[in-house]
Formats: C-alpha cells, sequence, structure tokens
C-alpha cells in the first residue's frame, strides 16, 4: 500500500500573476490553496492558471486574518510585499512611507495562522528599510533600522529567521535576477535553515 504524500499547504499573498506560486508548486510539495492580490488582472491571469486555488481579490489590508474564520489552516506563507517603493529603480523621486508598510501584513499573518516556513521575496534594498526624513528621503543614518526590527518582529512571535541574496541564473533561470529572500521557520533549532546549492 502506498503512502498518500501530503502537500505543505500555502497561501500567497501579493500572488500577482502566480509566478512564485508555480514555483513553489514546481517543487512537487507545496499546495497553494489560497492566492490575495487587489489586482483584479493579476487574480483573473492567477485563477486561469490555477483554477484549484480560492482567490481572493482585494487588498491585503482588508483581510485580518485575525478573525476570518474562513480562511484555511497554513503550513508555508509565501510573500512578495510591494518592492517599489523599497527599489533604487525609482531615482530619487520621494518614497510613499504606506505603500512600504506592506511586509508588516506577513508578521500579522505569521502570528494569526502559525504556518511551520515563511518564504519572502523582494528587491536587495528591501534591508534598507528605514525612516524617511520630512521629504520622503530615506534617513541614511537610519538605514535598515526598519528592516531590523521587522526581522526581530518575526523572532519575538516565534520564528528562526535568515535571509540571502539569490541569482535566479545560479538556479537555471534564463536571467541574472538578483533577488533577497527571507526564510523563516517556526520553533527553534540548532540546525541552519536549509538553502539551495547553486
Amino acid at each position: 500500500m502506498t503512502r498518500r504524500k501530503r502537500f505543505l499547504a500555502a497561501a500567497d499573498l501579493f500572488c500577482g500573476a502566480g509566478g512564485t506560486t508555480v514555483g513553489a508548486e514546481a517543487s512537487g510539495r507545496v499546495k497553494v490553496v489560497l492566492a490575495i492580490n487587489h489586482w483584479r488582472t493579476a487574480i483573473y491571469s492567477h485563477q486561469a492558471n490555477h483554477p484549484g486555488t480560492r482567490h481572493i481579490c482585494a487588498r491585503i489590508d482588508d483581510i485580518d486574518p485575525r478573525h476570518d474564520s474562513t480562511l484555511p489552516e497554513l503550513d508555508l506563507l509565501l510573500a512578495s510585499p510591494e518592492c517599489t517603493h523599497h527599489s533604487n529603480a525609482r531615482g530619487g523621486r520621494p518614497i510613499d512611507d504606506q505603500k512600504r508598510a506592506t511586509p508588516w501584513h506577513v508578521c500579522v499573518w505569521a502570528e494569526a495562522k502559525r504556518p511551520a516556513w515563511i518564504v519572502v521575496e523582494n528587491v536587495r534594498e528591501f534591508r534598507d528599510w528605514g525612516p524617511l526624513d520630512d521629504r520622503g528621503r530615506p534617513i541614511k543614518a537610519r538605514k535598515g533600522e526598519i528592516f531590523r526590527q521587522w526581522i526581530k518582529s518575526l523572532e519575538a512571535i516565534g520564528y528562526q529567521v535568515d535571509h540571502q541574496l539569490l541569482n535566479a541564473a545560479d538556479f537555471g533561470a534564463p536571467t541574472k535576477r538578483v533577488r533577497l529572500f527571507i526564510v523563516a521557520r517556526l520553533g527553534t533549532s540548532k540546525r541552519d535553515i536549509p538553502w539551495p546549492e547553486p
């Protein structure tokens, strides 16, 4: 008698058209059961490619995992918070601090749903997340201050956290796209969080 394969039930916050979902499910160990995005076009695309997933088209601010009993239990939380206002690609334009705040929702979901694993992907400049001056520019002397507080918040909830910059080309993709990945594991362990070998 063959043993039934157990999948990690995952939510893909800020799911976009579904790139993270595709990658996660390609592992053969993950089933994305919930996908959330505020942009209807992204949700339509995700639905077309993942019809078995529950989709919610709403701003992440309007969903409260602490009080919504219809949300599924999760083993894995995937999140790619809005990166535009962290990226250097904006040049010298003022930064919208409200739009930089979406990563805090990861902490809310982590505390409410207690997934065993969390994986967050973002631009490398996310590590520099710090307060802004009155002109909407980062205060250089406080570079990375809010990012470190965010990591400490996940640790305070009970997660062991690690982060690395990974180049997609090192893992078989036809692009040299470098992204920051943050991995959090619930509980404490003497073992390091595992990372893939290039």
